[in-house]
């Protein structure tokens, strides 16, 4: 198991650099080429609006060209940066805020008065590291917190349970917190955001929580020895319709029905290596993104590229025809 669980971990990595340096360098070109060429994008309106009143009214034909075509996708490539930007700055916002409300609304109990939750934790001295609340309706288990995360148990997740599943699911927690999944989540979706445009970042962050989970999963089998009292747990909360996490924590109830059977089905069978799907979304995604980001780049690079035709407004031809 020791080996899965290295295998999941190093996915993780992989898959958090990946989204890490592509939306990154995505960013990076955006601005570079906003300002190195800042100065030419108004003088392109200049020439464009000349170019297109040269006969002393709006020619046709003249507005329908490649040049006035390039200069509008460059505004509308500077548009989607500020859009991008706006997002994510509210994005960071909403998160944090509610979150932050999220928390403070939930009543802490002193784990003093469950002696049964107290010899869970001895071993292992997870004190520090566990809020329980009181809430017996909800059977909820959730990190939470960018800095100094904690794990989230509710009195009814701690009652449904049995004791040794109950200590899978603050062990698969602790893994999350040792790697500090919900700070790494928020960047990862922070940036999503700022290129929002880009189709291979819904894949990629899907695939990377999904990674995230297994990895946890191992970790608590391999610490604890128990991979069924663990894959109990996971079924007995996907029956419950546990409430999914908040958008900046990592749940223990992962994401969708799919995913949690794909869970469970690895801690019964580890050695059997689940179908790959979705191979065919993913390529076109791939497609998609690669297309989007070969246009922006032509868009705000291909001044330096192309050459602007002079316009002999005073002898009444525009850069494309005669005026009548």
């Amino acid at each position: 198991m020791r080996r899965f669980t290295e295998s999941q971990q190093g996915k993780t990595h992989v898959y958090f650099l990946l989204i890490l340096f592509i939306n990154l360098a995505i960013f990076s070109v955006f601005v570079t080429g906003i300002v190195i060429g800042i100065r030419g994008y108004i003088s392109d309106i200049k020439f464009t609006y000349e170019a297109v009143t040269c006969c002393g009214s709006i020619c046709s034909r003249c507005f329908f060209t490649l040049h006035t075509l390039n200069a509008a996708c460059t505004w509308i490539c500077v548009i989607i940066l500020f859009t991008g930007i706006g997002m994510a700055i509210y994005k960071v916002f909403l998160m944090l805020s509610w979150n932050y409300r999220f928390i403070r609304s939930l009543p802490p109990l002193s784990i003093e008065n469950h002696p049964g939750l107290k010899k869970i934790l001895h071993p292992a001295q997870l004190y520090k590291y566990l809020v329980l609340f009181d809430n017996s309706e909800i059977r909820y288990a959730f990190t939470a917190g960018l800095w100094q995360p904690k794990i989230y148990l509710s009195t009814g997740i701690c009652s449904y349970l049995t004791a040794k599943e109950l200590r899978t699911v603050i062990l698969h927690e602790t893994h999350h917190i040792k790697n500090k999944a919900p700070l790494r989540l928020f960047i990862l979706q922070i940036l999503c955001v700022l290129n929002f445009f880009l189709p291979i970042n819904r894949r990629l962050l899907n695939l990377y929580s999904s990674v995230c989970e297994k990895a946890a999963d191992d970790a608590a089998a391999n610490i604890s020895g128990e991979p069924l009292e663990l894959a109990s747990a996971l079924l007995k909360l996907s029956k419950s319709h546990t409430l999914n996490a908040l958008y900046s924590t990592v749940s223990f109830s992962g994401r969708g029905q799919r995913i949690i059977d794909d869970r469970i089905m690895r801690l019964l069978e580890p050695e059997v290596v689940p179908p790959c799907l979705g191979k065919t979304s993913s390529y076109l995604s791939c497609l998609l993104s690669l297309f989007i980001v070969v246009t922006i780049c032509l868009s705000l690079f291909s001044e330096f590229f192309t050459s602007i035709d002079g316009i002999g407004c005073k002898t009444k031809v525009c850069h494309m025809i005669k005026c009548g």
